[in-house]
């Protein structure tokens, strides 16, 4: 049984304004795809379970690392071979080689109902690290366009992961003992999930 998000893909297809032309404003809905995949971004951190993670352990980490940076390899190695000049598009191409469709995985894995298994969690993890690999990527893409400079290489790469790094320590250990102590408490305990959805 094939996931209902081929059929919406191939709906976009058949209505956008490349074939029937039905969509009375596509820019709008391109914006309301984007706002979209925001939320399926934050719903993909929400979804991420510690617990689940630490049974994967570091060689399910690893194997999420390989499976972005190996596709970003080919894709350089062989837009090198293509054009040895052209260091710039080749690294374009390997950024677009890397990310993993964070939304279609969600979906999928949503439908199968394995958002919540080794598996599931192992996927949306190796999603989330292709894309921050593939950003840092094309971050360089803008250094390299100038002057190249150490900072400029080295200040995108290390702001990139120190806020990974911040961000989720504080998001894991500083955040939800914050909230407890000072705005939880304020709520009963069965309004908790609409007080922090508010």
């Amino acid at each position: 049984r094939m996931p209902s998000l081929v059929g919406e893909i191939f709906t976009g297809i058949l209505l956008g304004p490349n074939l029937a032309s039905y969509v009375p404003s596509p820019i709008s809905f391109v914006m309301l795809g984007e706002i979209g995949l925001i939320l399926l971004v934050i719903e993909a951190g929400i979804d991420i379970d510690l617990t689940t993670l630490k049974l994967i352990g570091s060689r399910g980490m690893l194997i999420a690392i390989v499976g972005s940076v190996l596709p970003i390899a080919i894709a350089f190695v062989i837009a090198i071979a293509l054009d040895p000049t052209n260091i710039q598009s080749a690294i374009a191409a390997g950024a677009c080689f890397g990310p993993t469709s964070l939304g279609i995985a969600m979906n999928i894995l949503r439908q199968a109902k394995l958002v919540n298994t080794p598996v599931g969690q192992l996927i949306v993890s190796a999603a989330v690290i292709d894309d921050m690999i593939a950003l840092i990527i094309l971050s360089q893409l803008g250094a390299l366009a100038g002057d190249v400079t150490v900072a400029s290489i080295v200040v995108p790469i290390v702001s990139a992961l120190a806020f990974l790094v911040i961000g989720g320590y504080a998001a894991v250990f500083i955040l939800p003992p914050f909230l407890d102590k000072y705005f939880y408490a304020r709520f009963k305990k069965e309004n908790n999930g609409a007080a922090g959805l508010a």
